[in-house]
């Protein structure tokens, strides 16, 4: 395995894909997309394209709840990828996300299944185009031989990686947020994330420390959020604290706390150091 993916500037420490640098002055702003079949996708897709974001999230664990089975729900979900990326225009990254139940998801599925999904949807087969997805997000807290096996597969098809932990119950301190987030990129994830849920304003506090803490580390980009309305701030102060994402919404969101992507576009113009 190479030390870099081609896509990350070891110069520079960002990670680019389509066009689109992360670790580079203002964040950029992902949009979910949770439609629950391919008309209710598209129509979300639409939305999102009209917003400042220039990258889209598609949440697969929100996509076509009604199939039980995964070997069913990755043959829809391959069939979605080519109509959805030509949806998106060729300016817009595409990032694709299984949230697993453990950390917030909607749907079980075996970490088998969920290796083999991903591993698919990264290298285009039946996809009708081998450039559609340009990011992956793989949960670092699952089985060790699965996220290096989508590690090892995203960085030969050049496709970047989120490295995600979601704690959906707390705040973890300082030290072990850290911890996490340097973790993640020993593991090979271009783009290291948490995600924690706040019980005080001392928590969002403590996750904007981490995330500066790591920020100063100058290894790389990072995303840092904590959820909910609570969180919310940490979501339009990302630059000052060193994140170089935030989620935003174009309709339903993925995640509490999430605000609507052309606020928060000028909240973050609007705070930019």
């Amino acid at each position: 395995m190479p030390d870099q993916p081609s896509n990350v500037d070891v110069r520079r420490r960002t990670a680019t894909v389509r066009g689109v640098e992360f670790g580079r002055g203002r964040p950029e702003i992902i949009v979910p997309l949770v439609g629950d079949d391919l008309d209710a996708l598209l129509a979300q897709a639409e939305a999102a394209t009209a917003t400042p974001a220039r990258v889209i999230e598609w949440r697969l664990d929100r996509f076509r709840p009604d199939l039980e089975d995964a070997e069913d729900h990755r043959e829809v979900t391959l069939a979605a990828l080519g109509p959805l990326r030509a949806a998106l225009g060729a300016d817009r990254a595409l990032l694709v996300t299984f949230r697993t139940t453990a950390e917030g998801g909607r749907r079980p599925y075996s970490t088998r299944a969920l290796g083999a999904l991903l591993e698919t949807l990264i290298s285009g087969r039946r996809a009708g185009t081998q450039s559609a997805v340009d990011l992956v997000d793989i949960e670092t807290a699952r089985e060790e031989g699965v996220v290096a096996s989508v590690v090892d597969s995203a960085r030969r098809h050049g496709i970047a990686v989120i490295g995600s932990h979601h704690d959906m119950e707390g705040t973890p301190d300082e030290e072990t947020m850290v911890r996490i987030l340097r973790g993640q990129r020993r593991l090979g994830a271009d783009i290291p994330k948490i995600a924690v849920t706040p019980r005080s304003a001392r928590d969002v506090l403590t996750l904007l420390s981490a995330s500066l803490t790591v920020a100063e580390d100058l290894a790389g980009p990072h995303i840092a959020v904590s959820m909910g309305t609570l969180g919310a701030s940490s979501r339009v102060t990302a630059e000052t604290f060193g994140s170089a994402a935030t989620f935003a919404t174009a309709g339903e969101g993925s995640a509490p706390g999430q605000l609507a992507a052309g606020d928060v576009a000028g909240m973050i113009e609007l705070l930019r150091p």
